[in-house]
Formats: structure tokens, C-alpha cells, sequence
């Protein structure tokens, strides 16, 4: 089970990739529709933001299982949310 070090560094690391990406079509592809690339940059910085911040707030601090069990929620909720992303992100160049 991930910490809550880890789960900061890979949320970090996926939404930045995810940035990167979108950049990425912005500058070299052509067709690929400007205010979409926009919109879906401010969705992924405001994942990112809330994500991170429901890292540093787990439910029963005090409980390890609790804990435990949240991230677990979270990662999912979160896998789901990059799940949609990625589908909007396929979708700039069509």
C-alpha cells in the first residue's frame, strides 16, 4: 500500500505527464482544437489540486485499516478520473 509520499509523487507525476501531453498537441498538431486543449489542462490541474489535497486529509487518522481503507478509495477514485482524461485526450486530434 502506497504512502502518503507516494500517492503525492504519483498523482504529480501522472497529471504532469498528462500536461505534457496536452502541450504536446497545442504545439505540433495541427487540427487539434485550442480551447479544448485549454479546458482539459484546467481539468487536469484541478484533479491534480484535489486529489492532492484529499491526500493530506485521510478519513480516522488515528486508524491504520481507515486509512488504508481511503487510499485505496482514493487511487481508485483517482484511476477513474485519469480514465476520463485520457479518453477526453484521445479525442483532441479527431
Amino acid at each position: 500500500m502506497a504512502n502518503k509520499r507516494e500517492l503525492k509523487k504519483e498523482i504529480n507525476f501522472i497529471s504532469n505527464e498528462l500536461i505534457a501531453e496536452c502541450l504536446f498537441n497545442k504545439l505540433y498538431i495541427k487540427n487539434s482544437d485550442p480551447q479544448k486543449i485549454d479546458e482539459l489542462l484546467s481539468k487536469i490541474i484541478d484533479c491534480q489540486d484535489d486529489f492532492l489535497r484529499r491526500v493530506n486529509t485521510p478519513d480516522g487518522k488515528e486508524n491504520p485499516k481507515l486509512v488504508k481503507k481511503y487510499y485505496k478509495s482514493l487511487i481508485q477514485s483517482f484511476d477513474n478520473k485519469i480514465g476520463e482524461i485520457l479518453k477526453d485526450l484521445s479525442e483532441l486530434g479527431k
